[in-house]
């Protein structure tokens, strides 16, 4: 064991077009890094660097980190003390991720310190009961990701039974979020109860084509299969004042798609190059800023490693 550890888990797109709760993707840019130090004693202690980005609580059994260092730490069979340091690298309530990258960070950082004996892959659980201790839900969207990296296709009432799909990892991504905050567990609240059986055959196979268009690194139609979401986004887009004027602004700057990540207000634009990102980006800001909600943009690409150790 080592007393001391750090890693870093990036920001994930999810809900991505038809694949609500099903899909999403690790990104490169913008992630959360957490550093673990074992104590002598029983005590777990929680804190934000300065300099973090967001800070929140601090209650072991509240926090999405160390809700998810603990989960690792009984699987390692560890009963120490444990302090762990949260630095942000962007906000809560954003749709990329927030809180499930703070809990892979941690879990990755808390087996690194206790020896690294479990794979990515064993520490799902832990990683998994740490987003929903935010959401209040079972969803691995964002943390398997961000656990991975690439694009992941998985079950969401079974995370474990999840497939890593290989294509289009050199797509990249304007993304943009606004300065306004949508949480995980009140943007469920807008959901439909039930849908139509027809509704429901058409979304899946909307998603199936979104998936071979992914394997076939077909941007244009990745790009307009993530703007085929008939049955989420139309509600959660009312949580975003400035949504159709983002996205119009995104398509008329030369994006194959635009739509919400996660439940937003996160939104992002698929094009096919970075200099089309780039401009694309800066078109969303502009529409975004122009509707009056100051707000930050990226060009980003697929994250194909997922979490790591840094220290």
């Amino acid at each position: 064991m080592t007393n001391f550890t750090s890693a870093w888990a990036p920001a994930s797109l999810s809900n991505l077009g038809p694949g609500f709760d099903a899909l999403g993707v690790a990104l490169t840019k913008w992630g959360d890094t957490v550093s673990i130090t074992l104590l002598e004693g029983s005590e777990i202690r929680v804190s934000f660097a300065r300099g973090s980005k967001w800070t929140g609580p601090t209650d072991a059994k509240r926090n999405t980190a160390s809700v998810a260092a603990i989960e690792v730490a009984k699987m390692v069979g560890y009963h120490g003390g444990i302090s762990i340091e949260i630095d942000k690298g962007f906000r809560a309530g954003s749709g990329i991720g927030s809180s499930a990258a703070s809990a892979v960070a941690a879990a990755v950082a808390m087996n690194g310190a206790t020896g690294g004996t479990l794979s990515k892959e064993d520490l799902i659980p832990a990683v998994m009961k740490g987003e929903a201790i935010v959401s209040h839900s079972i969803h691995g969207d964002n943390v398997l990701p961000s656990l991975l990296g690439g694009f992941i296709l998985l079950q969401s009432s079974s995370p474990e039974g999840f497939m890593r799909i290989e294509g289009a990892s050199d797509i990249c991504f304007a993304v943009l979020l606004p300065e306004l905050e949508v949480l995980t567990i009140n943007a469920r609240e807008h959901l439909p109860d039930s849908i139509p059986l027809t509704r429901a055959v058409d979304h899946a196979a909307r998603l199936g084509l979104l998936i071979n268009s992914i394997n076939t690194n077909d941007t244009a139609a990745i790009g307009a299969l993530i703007m085929s979401d008939d049955l989420i986004e139309p509600t959660r887009s009312q949580l975003l004042p400035p949504y159709q004027r983002i996205k119009e602004a995104a398509l008329a700057a030369g994006a194959a798609g635009c739509a919400l990540s996660g439940s937003g207000p996160a939104m992002y634009a698929v094009c096919g190059s970075s200099s089309d990102a780039s401009r694309v980006a800066e078109a969303m800001a502009t529409a975004c800023r122009d509707a009056g909600y100051e707000c930050a943009s990226i060009t980003d690409s697929v994250n194909l490693t997922g979490a790591t150790l840094t220290k």
